[in-house]
């Protein structure tokens, strides 16, 4: 904000290459770029992240920004973000190059009326910016000034945002992956610069400055790749596109209005827990958001294309096998990642972020949070391209339910941990939030997996299932591979401070991949060499 199917038969030289090779190498080469953008938005994100702990740590005002920022977050995941794979991807993708012009009045009329309506809805915000305040905190453990003046700032961000999400999917269809693979990358980076330029005399609101520029910068750097679309302005909310773009997205509005419903309450719960709950949550979450931006949004997002049109063919074995190959992918990938980030954690997190304000409490809060998260990346990393698949067959129905579902029961686990703790019963922790979080995912994950299973006919002929047992087992051995080897480390260069942080982090993540991969060999995992053939494309 992309994994090549089941290798087929080596084709001779003399023969032109099959539909299913042209199609593994598309989704190659977009899985590897895609993959690319995102591995540097994730680096460039997490020095972001550390730049903002120097200044801030995980503060009171570092919170703050995280509550006012969580506002245009919420409405370009319930409008463009929420279209984008589940109506405006599909959609586009129906307009073949003969139909350019059609494409063009679309994408026109979508950005003439986002524009118009997105206004409206920034005023009004901005209107009412003191009671939002009020409200995304309960009144409890925040400077509403300071809050009051984030708002104002990142408000505005919603309608770059948004427009940014039109043209990332008018994109996706036309397979120019190279015009959004690195555009999180550039939002990062003016994050960097406006931090940097003007923490020192606008305080926290510098980080709602770099908020606003990095989403125009986003937003304009995806314009030349429109430039063969002949987009005109207009105002045909009547055109078929939006039609269809509309009987897509409504089934899946009202999952998402919950579900953005339950993101607000709980980074307000985040901030009832503590004044540093907001951003010691999100500083966590920045964390696996690398591995989730550079495999699974990466698989997720180049798969998509192809699913779509693997699911207009008579049968669906190809869409089976592209499936199958992107969960495969994705958890030989993640699995390990989450084990090394739970025995790592520590380590890591005083590496990435201990200096300046981030004081080694703060290191020691932001580890409790992460070892929560995890297990949410894993269940994400299934969730994800089983949700895409939904999409492509043209269902959001299922999906949206399935997210109602899930939201619901975290909801009442919310509202259950609240009264045991108002009762005196139990405390409610920043540990016991984040842990709900992934519950809600875990749930959705394996109510996506059923239906889905029986929408298609199942996976059973697509090894799947023998792949994540086997993944399992080689990220354990390797996860007590690396505890071992970490303390070992700590005991002869400690435990505290940035060279210990760095000697212990390094040498176990090159033991880690070592024994992983011995381990994928030993085993006979053959995604081994799929991801070694897309490094080397």
């Amino acid at each position: 904000m992309a994994p090549p199917q089941a290798q087929s038969p080596v084709t001779p030289a003399t023969k032109p290459p099959t539909e299913s090779a042209v199609v593994q190498r598309r989704i190659a080469k977009a899985a590897t770029l895609t993959a690319v953008g995102n591995i540097s938005s994730r680096i460039v994100g997490l020095v972001a992240v550390a730049v903002r702990t120097y200044f801030f740590g995980n503060s009171q005002a570092a919170s703050a920004f995280e509550l006012a920022s969580n506002i245009p977050t919420i409405f370009n995941d319930l409008l463009t973000g929420g279209m984008l794979s589940s109506a405006l991807v599909p959609t586009f993708s129906r307009y073949t190059d003969d139909k350019l012009h059609e494409l063009g009045k679309l994408i026109g009329a979508l950005i003439t009326l986002a524009s118009l309506v997105l206004s409206v809805v920034v005023a009004l915000l901005l209107l009412f910016e003191q009671p939002l305040a009020a409200a995304i905190t309960f009144g409890r453990n925040q400077d509403m000034g300071l809050l009051s003046s984030l708002l104002r700032v990142s408000i505005p961000a919603i309608l770059f945002m948004n427009l940014s999400g039109i043209f990332t999917a008018a994109l996706f269809a036309r397979h120019k992956f190279n015009y959004t693979a690195f555009t999180a990358t550039a939002f990062n980076v003016m994050m960097i610069l406006c931090t940097v330029l003007f923490a020192n005399e606008l305080g926290a609101t510098a980080l709602g400055v770099g908020l606003l520029v990095g989403s125009f910068v986003q937003m304009a750097m995806q314009l030349p790749g429109l430039r063969g679309i002949p987009i005109k302005l207009n105002v045909q909310w009547r055109h078929p596109g939006i039609t269809q773009i509309a009987k897509l997205f409504l089934p899946v509005a009202g999952g998402l209005v919950l579900a953005q419903i339950a993101a607000q309450l709980s980074f307000t719960a985040a901030n009832v827990i503590s004044p540093e709950g907001p951003a010691t949550m999100r500083y966590a979450a920045q964390v696996i958001q690398f591995p989730i931006g550079m495999v699974v949004v990466a698989v997720s997002s180049a798969i998509l294309p192809t699913l779509a049109a693997q699911a207009n063919q008579a049968s669906l074995d190809a869409f089976k096998g592209t499936l199958a190959q992107a969960l495969r992918l994705v958890a030989f990938l993640i699995l390990p990642s989450a084990v090394g980030l739970w025995v790592l954690g520590r380590p890591i997190i005083g590496l990435l972020f201990e200096r300046g304000a981030f004081t080694p409490e703060s290191t020691a809060y932001t580890v409790i949070a992460l070892q929560a998260a995890l297990f949410g990346l894993v269940f994400e990393a299934i969730d994800k391209p089983l949700i895409f698949s939904f999409y492509a067959l043209r269902d959001t129905r299922t999906p949206t339910l399935i997210g109602l579902v899930a939201t619901v029961l975290y909801l009442l686990v919310l509202g259950v941990l609240s009264l045991l703790w108002r009762s005196g019963l139990r405390e409610f922790t920043l540990f016991d939030l984040i842990l709900a979080n992934s519950f809600k995912t875990g749930i959705d994950a394996l109510l996506m997996g059923i239906f889905l299973m029986r929408k298609i006919g199942g996976m059973q002929d697509f090894q799947v299932l023998p792949l994540l047992a086997r993944t399992g087992l080689a990220s354990l051995l390797m996860g007590m591979a690396v505890w071992l080897v970490a303390m070992g480390l700590m005991a002869r260069v400690g435990a505290q401070g940035f060279i210990a942080h760095a000697v212990v982090s390094l040498a176990c993540a090159v033991v880690g991949v070592g024994v992983y991969v011995g381990c994928a060999r030993l085993l006979g995992m053959p995604e081994l060499g799929v991801l070694r053939n897309m490094v080397r494309r």
